[in-house]
């Protein structure tokens, strides 16, 4: 399937920014629908993480709102910013899960941004895009 980049990046896209919708609109529930039990008491800062997670989804979505001819450049811009965020993320998750300042169900976090990062590297260096557009 020679369009797969395009269907990541809509699925990735998707993803992100209905789970910022969703911390944003339920924070404790998004939460306890990841499996996570520790719910901070403050949910504004929850909902501040939920639009910058809705924000990173609406950037891999952005790409598809534009006309076709210029889409496979900003598409690898979206692919190589959101892979660094990811990473910084990862990275985050991880150091504050070995320090113990998460609970362990945040290594899916960890998990996922660190293979979908991983995925958008791959899709890059081997030139999937150019395939795929």
């Amino acid at each position: 399937m020679r369009r797969w980049p395009l269907v990541y990046s809509a699925l990735a896209g998707a993803c992100d920014t209905l789970t910022g919708v969703l911390l944003v609109v339920a924070p404790a529930t998004t939460l306890h629908l990841m499996g996570l039990t520790s719910i901070p008491t403050e949910a504004v800062w929850l909902r501040w993480i939920g639009a910058f997670v809705g924000a990173v989804g609406l950037t891999y979505l952005y790409p598809f709102a534009l006309p076709a001819a210029g889409r496979r450049s900003r598409l690898a811009v979206v692919l190589e910013a959101t892979a660094l965020i990811r990473l910084v993320v990862a990275t985050f998750v991880g150091v504050a899960l070995l320090r113990g300042w998460l609970e362990t169900g945040w290594i899916s976090v960890l998990a996922t941004d660190l293979v979908l990062a991983l995925a958008q590297l791959a899709i890059l260096r081997r030139g999937a895009l150019d395939e795929a557009l």
